[in-house]
C-alpha cells in the first residue's frame, strides 16, 4: 500500500509519515491515566523491529523521506521489559538503537526523523537506559526533534486522584536528561532533541492551587536555564468519567496567559535567540503581507516572515524577533541587489527611509558599496551578517 502516497497533494515534500511502534500504554493493568483512552486497547501490542524497518524501506521506495515514530504513549517504553507486571518497565536501549539505526539504512534520502511521547516516569526510573537511549535519539534521529512528556499537572492531589503517571521530580529529572544530550543545537539550525510539556485543566481535584504549583514548577524550569521546545496546556474532554474540577474557565484563562507572556515568551527567546538560522524552512501560509513559515517535523516553530514571499518556497531564515510560541524572521542571506521594497524594510535597524536609500543606490557589488550608501556606518556594517549580493 506504499504507493498511495504518491496520491497525496503534499507528496514528496512536505509530506511526514507517522510510523505506529505499538499500541496501548504500559500502565494498563491499572487503568492508565483517568482521562486517557489508551488503556483501554489492554495490553500493548508491539510492532517487531523488523516490521517497521520493512514498511520504511517500502515508502522510501516510493519516495518518501520524512518520517516520525508516533502512535505510542512511551518511546522509551518500545519493546521494554516488564510489561504488564511494572507501570515502569525497564527500557530496550539495543532494540530502540536497532530500530532507529534501521530506519536510517532503510531510506538514504532521509530528511527527518522525529518521534512522539516519552513518559517522564520511565526516563527518570531507568536512568542508565535512558541515557543509552537519549544518545541513539540524538545520533540517529534529526535535529528539532520533541519528546512530549505528559506530566498533565504538578499537584500532587490531582495526581492522585487521576492516576497520573509521573511525579513533578520525575519530570524535572526526565526534562534535565533530555536537555543533557538534546540541547546543542544540530544542522537544522534548531536544538537536536528537546522536551515538551503537556499540561491538562479540569482534572478532579483542581482547585487555584492547582494552577500556583503548575507554574511554579515551569518557572523552576525557566529558571534553571532548561529548554523545553513547547507547553501545550489543553482542558479535559470527558471521555471516560467526568471530572470534578474546583476551578472557572476564568482561572484556566489566566493560568494559559500567564503561562504564555512569562514562561513561553523567555523561553522562545532562549530556544532561537535572534541571529539564529533555521534551515529548509517551508511558506505555508498568508495573512495580508505576512508569510507564515515552518520546518517540517514534529511541532515545528512558526515563524511570520513580515513582507511578500510565493508560498510554497523552501528557504534558510534568520530569526529576528520572538512571540510568545513564535518567531519572527527573514530569508537567509537576502538578496540585497533582488529584495522588494518591503522586504528591505524589515532588515533590523532599517525602516522605510533607509530601504528606499538602499534601493536607489542599487546595485552593489561590494560590502563598502552597500556601508557607503547608508547613514549610519554601524546600521550598514551590522546588515552584512543579514544579506548577500
Amino acid at each position: 500500500g506504499s504507493e498511495i502516497i504518491k496520491q497525496h497533494p503534499d507528496f514528496p515534500f512536505p509530506l511526514i509519515i507517522e510510523l505506529e511502534t505499538y499500541r496501548g500504554c504500559v500502565r494498563y493493568f491499572t487503568g492508565g491515566c483517568s482521562f486517557c483512552i489508551e488503556p483501554l486497547f489492554g495490553q500493548p501490542q508491539l510492532r517487531p523491529v523488523e516490521d517497521i524497518i520493512a514498511e520504511v524501506a517500502a515508502l522510501s521506495n516510493a519516495g518518501a523521506v520524512n518520517f516520525r515514530l508516533g502512535a505510542q504513549s512511551c518511546i522509551f517504553s518500545y519493546q521494554s521489559d516488564g510489561v504488564g507486571s511494572s507501570e515502569t518497565p525497564r527500557p530496550n536501549p539495543a532494540a530502540i538503537k536497532e530500530l532507529l539505526k534501521g530506519i536510517r539504512y532503510a531510506c538514504p534520502d532521509l530528511k527527518v526523523l522525529h518521534t512522539d511521547n516519552a513518559n517522564p516516569a520511565v526516563v527518570a526510573e531507568h536512568e542508565k537506559e535512558s541515557r543509552a537511549i537519549l544518545e541513539s535519539l540524538v545520533r540517529y534521529c534529526t535535529s528539532g526533534n520533541v519528546l512530549a512528556l505528559g506530566m498533565e499537572s504538578a499537584d500532587p492531589e490531582v495526581i492522585k486522584a487521576n492516576n497520573l503517571n509521573a511525579t513533578p521530580n520525575q519530570v524535572m529529572q526526565a526534562v534535565r536528561l533530555i536537555n543533557e544530550y538534546g540541547g546543542e543545537r544540530g544542522d537544522t539550525g534548531m536544538p537536536k532533541l528537546l522536551p515538551g510539556l503537556n499540561i491538562l485543566c479540569g482534572l478532579t481535584g483542581e482547585t487555584k492551587n492547582t494552577f500556583k504549583l503548575n507554574f511554579k514548577f515551569l518557572k523552576e524550569i525557566l529558571d534553571s536555564s532548561l529548554l523545553l521546545r513547547r507547553i501545550n496546556i489543553r482542558q479535559v474532554a470527558p471521555v471516560r468519567q467526568t471530572f470534578r474540577a474546583k476551578t472557572r474557565h476564568s482561572d484556566f484563562v489566566r493560568f494559559k496567559k500567564k503561562v504564555r507572556e512569562e514562561i513561553d515568551l523567555p523561553m522562545v527567546r532562549r530556544l532561537v535567540p535572534k541571529g539564529t538560522v533555521l534551515k529548509d524552512v517551508l511558506v505555508e501560509k498568508k495573512d495580508g503581507n505576512t508569510r507564515f513559515a515552518r520546518q517540517v517535523g514534529t511541532y515545528p516553530l512558526l515563524i511570520g516572515i513580515p513582507y511578500p514571499i510565493e508560498l510554497n518556497t523552501r528557504a534558510d531564515v534568520i530569526v529576528t524577533d520572538h512571540g510568545y510560541r513564535s518567531a519572527t524572521g527573514m530569508e537567509h542571506p537576502m538578496n540585497i541587489n533582488k529584495a522588494s521594497l518591503s522586504a528591505l524594510s524589515c532588515l533590523p535597524g532599517i525602516g522605510k527611509k533607509r530601504a528606499a536609500q538602499i534601493a536607489r543606490a542599487r546595485p552593489f557589488v561590494t560590502e563598502d558599496e552597500l556601508v557607503n550608501s547608508l547613514d549610519d556606518e554601524n546600521v550598514a556594517r551590522n546588515l552584512l551578517r543579514y544579506v548577500s549580493f
